[in-house]
């Protein structure tokens, strides 16, 4: 791991320590989800990869070991992130967990979907995904696979809203939909790679590239030059 790498770790590990919702940094045991995926996003946003090289990026660039040579990783996991359209609802995106999940637990994805649809801005969402997380952390199971990927997940949005705020308070939606709905996409996009993927690194590489496209669909302008580092 590179030394920018180390730094960023540093000052995250202060962040949930001293940042947003405390309390949730301390009481869920998932919590290093969120703090490793924004690390690894913050290093991939600094490499301003294209897109067909962001998991090349992610590996080289960034420090990951997929576990695997980088050729047959790029073929195996780069379909599996194009084929996620963060214009379209979680619940399609991720419909193939409604086999693993229970009716439950799905249902943390099925109202992060209702967060996202309904978002006025992305300050009134984190509080939502806040709320969400809570109940998680009372009555899921940590010790379980399926317990630990929803919280997982709740944790990876939240750390999410905190990171790509920093760009929101900077630029505007050419949408229709309201000026933030954009960002609340970005953060749930993060979340659905780590549903998808079980992995901090993987939903960072997902959460990229979801910028990247929403970017090319105009819901940035200010970012739509090429450099999309705040």
């Amino acid at each position: 791991m590179n030394k920018k790498l180390l730094v960023a770790t540093a000052a995250l590990l202060v962040g949930s320590a001293f940042g947003a919702a405390p309390a949730l940094a301390a009481e869920n045991p998932m919590d290093q989800a969120g703090i490793q995926h924004n690390m690894y996003l913050g290093c991939l946003m600094d490499t301003n990869a294209p897109p067909d090289g962001a998991l090349a990026a992610l590996v080289e660039k960034c420090g990951y070991n997929p576990g695997m040579p980088l050729e047959r990783f790029i073929a195996t996991r780069q379909p599996m992130v194009d084929a996620i359209d963060p214009t379209r609802p979680m619940t399609e995106n991720l419909a193939v967990l409604r086999q693993q999940l229970s009716a439950y637990e799905f249902s943390f994805i099925v109202r992060m979907d209702q967060i996202v649809q309904n978002a006025q801005d992305l300050d009134a969402a984190a509080v939502q995904f806040e709320e969400l997380e809570r109940e998680g952390i009372a009555r899921l199971d940590p010790r379980s696979k399926n317990g630990a990927l929803v919280l997982g997940g709740l944790s990876v949005v939240r750390h999410s809203t905190r990171y790509w705020s920093k760009f929101a308070a900077d630029a505007s939606s050419r949408q229709a939909a309201p000026p933030h709905t954009g960002w609340a996409i970005v953060a749930a996009s993060d979340a659905m790679g780590y549903f998808l993927f079980g992995d901090s690194e993987m939903a960072s590489g997902t959460s990229y590239l979801a910028f990247g496209i929403l970017v090319s669909q105009g819901y940035f302008p200010l970012y739509a030059s090429g450099e999309i580092s705040p």
